[in-house]
């Protein structure tokens, strides 16, 4: 029963991996999630406007994608959500609205790539230990990578919500340009929490495997033990000069 258990994924991972790189992958996990669920909601500007005709509710729900507002039915009397999607075509949408749209998808990528390559070391290293640290130290460096590239579009879009920046809807959208009141949404707070644990995972990463990597250096552990090297066996030079090389007898 218990060889079961040793021969597991998980006595594997616990037998293989540290728990700061275990940490560190948790870490990136959580970040992964909260930056797609950030990429993907419509609540990274909200708006109030005034009432029109056809629009049920006084808000509007602005995200990188699509934007979002509650409509009437005129068919059957009932309230729908109403979605507009964003396209490269409408030109007069803001640049930073498509370039959220490019960084946060290729922070995705990147995160997935770094959970890759920390997954497949965990494997790997079952059969050879030393394809831990590479392999960690590439999702570590990805980690802090899309962090950072999480970073821009965030503050970005969070800067023109500040500024009280309106957007130039197309004509046929039937939107304002601009609110009466605006707030920054869930998603931006949420792209921040993701890029915070993103960072701290290749930062535990990294750390992790450098101090790991400088300690079973040998030239590292001869510096930092002084006993080492004076007890380190050594080849005694030859004696060129045989005169002064030759014991000296003592009188009896």
């Amino acid at each position: 029963m218990l060889s079961k258990y040793e021969n597991s994924v998980v006595a594997t991972w616990l037998a293989q991996v540290s728990r700061f790189h275990f940490f560190g992958l948790l870490l990136a996990l959580i970040g992964w999630s909260l930056c797609i669920m950030s990429t993907a909601g419509t609540q990274w500007r909200v708006w109030h406007i005034e009432r029109k005709p056809g629009i049920t509710s006084d808000r509007l729900w602005i995200g990188i994608w699509r934007v979002c507002f509650i409509q009437d039915n005129p068919i059957d009397d009932s309230i729908d959500l109403h979605c507009e999607e964003f396209t490269e075509e409408y030109r007069t949408l803001p640049k930073e609205i498509f370039v959220a749209q490019d960084l946060m998808s290729l922070a995705a990528i990147l995160q997935s790539l770094a959970i890759s390559f920390m997954t497949f070391a965990i494997f790997k290293g079952a059969k050879q230990k030393k394809a831990l640290l590479p392999f960690f130290t590439i999702g570590g460096i990805l980690n802090l990578i899309s962090g950072i590239i999480t970073l821009v579009p965030i503050s970005w879009n969070l800067y023109s919500v500040l500024k009280k920046k309106g957007i130039e809807f197309p004509e046929f959208f039937v939107l304002p340009h601009s609110p009466k009141e605006q707030y920054a949404g869930s998603a931006i707070y949420m792209g921040y929490v993701a890029s915070t644990f993103l960072l701290s995972s290749g930062i535990v990463i990294l750390s992790k495997t450098c101090w790991r990597s400088r300690k079973i250096d040998p030239l590292n552990m001869m510096k930092d033990d002084p006993l080492a090297m004076s007890s380190s066996p050594h080849k005694e030079e030859p004696c060129l000069n045989t005169e002064a090389c030759m014991p000296i007898e003592t009188s009896t």
